[in-house]
């Protein structure tokens, strides 16, 4: 039986674990769980397909990049009882929040009689005053939380599991048990899904928290497609996400927007003109609303 397995949530996180010193055996975990229809079915032939379907539509990725880099890297996942103990590296932001819960949920069912699984998930780190991604953290501070991983257990596999159940859910208020209690042994899943619920578009404006983000920077001058997006990305706290997935929040907003080189807002728009059939979990966009006075997600079929 061989060591460790590292499970990591990105290739940055991969060249620093290298360049760390720390031994074992490697596997990224790529996908993008965030984002599109997601079914608590994971693992299954019918998930793959679906998730596939979506990332060659929603990314560049093509069926062959998405079979290397997220089915094949998934396989040594699934090797995980040739190992001691396996060791996953994550972070606060809702992108790795999302896909930490589906691992444990997928882990809950599996036996793990002879394994050891050990998470470390980074955010808040002494010495530091904003939360931290681990690729910005120096390389000398790898084995301290390596040596620092907190081992889990099954109380933490259930609540993840049951975590990754409510994501799924038809109903995003399924969610709110953990937005409202937060956990002490995931301390960032609750920032995270109240983050994943202002995706959904306001009762009050019609759009949703990024697009309003979207639309002020446009207000303010910027009018660029680069400089909207370089600026969503320091503007983000905890969505984790990269240039493609902001670019396509642009791009579904063409319906109030002309899009050329330069980008400016269509006079008279209505936020209605934005096609909302769309999946965030295994909820249809359409049938939801965020109600920014009392921060709650409601149904729109129901008025």
């Amino acid at each position: 039986m061989q060591n460790t397995l590292h499970i990591l949530n990105g290739d940055s996180t991969l060249y620093s674990l290298k360049q760390s010193g720390i031994n074992g055996d490697t596997a990224v975990w790529r996908e993008v769980l965030s984002d599109g229809l997601v079914a608590n079915s994971f693992g299954t032939d019918e998930f793959w397909q679906s998730r596939e379907a979506f990332m060659t539509s929603f990314t560049e990725t093509s069926s062959s990049d998405y079979q290397e880099k997220v089915i094949d890297e998934f396989g040594k996942i699934q090797n995980f009882k040739a190992y001691k103990e396996v060791v996953l590296w994550f972070e606060y932001d809702l992108f790795c929040q999302v896909n930490l819960t589906a691992l444990l949920h997928w882990f809950q069912q599996q036996d793990r009689a002879e394994v050891k699984v050990s998470l470390i998930c980074v955010g808040q780190v002494d010495g530091y005053e904003k939360l931290m991604a681990l690729g910005e953290l120096p390389l000398e501070i790898y084995p301290e939380l390596f040596e620092e991983r907190r081992i889990l257990g099954r109380n933490d596999f259930n609540f993840a599991s049951d975590a990754y159940q409510a994501f799924c859910s038809k109903d995003p208020r399924d969610l709110e048990n953990f937005i409202l209690l937060p956990s002490n042994e995931f301390p960032y899943l609750a920032k995270a899904f109240q983050a994943h619920l202002m995706r959904f578009p306001s009762s009050e404006s019609g759009l949703n928290l990024i697009e309003q983000e979207i639309i002020k920077l446009i207000e303010s001058g910027e009018k660029t497609e680069k400089a909207i997006i370089g600026f969503l990305l320091q503007w983000q706290e905890y969505y984790g996400f990269g240039d493609l997935q902001y670019i396509n929040y642009l791009h579904r907003l063409s319906a109030i927007l002309d899009i050329n080189q330069t980008i400016t807002i269509k006079e008279n728009y209505r936020s209605a003109q934005i096609d909302r059939n769309y999946y965030l979990g295994g909820a249809l966009v359409s049938e939801w609303e965020w109600d920014e006075e009392t921060q709650e997600i409601k149904s729109t079929q129901i008025k």
